[in-house]
């Protein structure tokens, strides 16, 4: 109710089409939050399905896991079961303006502001997006099977994401919880790294716990893989900033932006060996949005891997020492993660596998 409450409270001052905003939010989270069936219910009833009583069991042992050697207690979080009708319970907008790779940023109660506003219906998020390109924005709408209400409510497992493997399911179990351990209001970037390094860490110990060395190395080999990939992108995006900052006029810009996407992709097509198999990322088109998403949960990673190492692998130690980061302002905390990637970097170091073609300079 705490966060009805403060959404309410919101919603008396909000313009119209904020209001509605609000009002979605509120209508989607409260028909969850009444849909919550309890797991153990579920696994000790005949009727259940017997795949799902196994998927339940075993986020019983994640969440087990998670407390005993992440020292992340899960609480009343993913004790219930929803069924959601389609693979995805929420869409999320991201916006950049025609010319920045910078996200737009809207504010909430509760969690501050974010770099993209989330809908409980497709087509609510869709028509937002539509209004945004309308105002010359660049926007992606992408489908989230999971989000943390970071201890608002006892957040269920659903259905969008039970029947994932193991590893990913586990993953985002970690994810999720780390996010109601630490959370900086307000910076999204931070947060999405940060519990991405616990998933991924997290991830490991259990495959290393449950002696599965050899499944440990094939993760770890293909998110070796997906991050190249993301540098790369990246880095074509600092190329669009550094295009975006130049004093041409708009044609030109939209013109040279397009030859930058063209050649991002013909790179792409010529080092697909060292990138891997990433078609899925150019099906829908380039834009500067569709790097927002891709910086937020993968950006200051390495910095956290290294503040990690720097605590000894502790992970009390590890979540104190976030949370004092995230005391600190928005740019001493990025330059300390950055610091910190630079050790970790030098301590293990650098991938060896280059991607190499032309660009356009500026």
């Amino acid at each position: 109710m705490r966060a009805f409450v403060v959404v309410t409270l919101a919603m008396l001052s909000a313009s119209c089409e904020t209001l509605q905003f609000y009002r979605q939010a509120v209508a989607g989270q409260w028909s969850i939050a009444r849909a919550r069936q309890p797991s153990t219910q579920l696994i000790a009833a005949q009727s259940t399905d017997a795949a799902l009583k196994v998927r339940l069991e075993a986020v019983a042992g994640y969440l087990r896991f998670a407390r005993d050697d992440l020292a992340l207690d899960a609480g009343k979080r993913y004790s219930s079961y929803v069924r959601i009708d389609g693979d995805y319970v929420v869409w999320n907008v991201f916006a950049t303006p025609e010319f920045s790779t910078h996200p737009t940023r809207w504010c909430y109660p509760i969690v501050g502001c974010a770099s993209y506003r989330g809908y409980f219906h497709q087509r609510d998020a869709s028509r937002y997006a539509e209004r945004l390109i309308a105002e010359q924005h660049d926007t992606i709408v992408g489908g989230v099977a999971a989000y943390s209400t970071l201890g608002w409510f006892d957040d269920p497992v659903l259905s969008t994401f039970i029947a994932w493997p193991d590893t990913e399911l586990a993953g985002l179990i970690f994810h999720e919880l780390a996010h109601g351990r630490v959370f900086v209001s307000g910076d999204t970037s931070f947060n999405e790294a940060f519990a991405s390094f616990v998933e991924r860490r997290g991830v490991l110990e259990w495959l290393r716990a449950n002696h599965d060395e050899a499944r440990a190395e094939r993760v770890t080999q293909r998110w070796r893989t997906s991050d190249r990939f993301v540098a790369y992108l990246l880095r074509w995006r600092d190329e669009l900033q550094r295009l975006y900052d130049q004093p041409y006029n708009p044609v030109a810009l939209r013109l040279l932006k397009a030859d930058l996407f063209a050649e991002a992709e013909r790179c792409y097509r010529s080092n697909q060996e060292a990138l891997g198999d990433q078609d899925w990322f150019f099906r829908r088109g380039l834009n500067n949005a569709r790097f927002v998403p891709l910086a937020a949960y993968n950006e200051l990673m390495a910095g956290f891997a290294g503040l990690f190492a720097h605590v000894g692998e502790s992970w009390p130690k590890f979540y104190e020492s976030v949370a004092a980061l995230g005391r600190l302002n928005a740019e001493s905390r990025v330059a300390e993660l950055a610091r910190l990637a630079r050790e970790s970097e030098s301590d293990r170091g650098a991938d060896a596998d280059h991607v190499r073609c032309d660009s356009l300079s500026f």
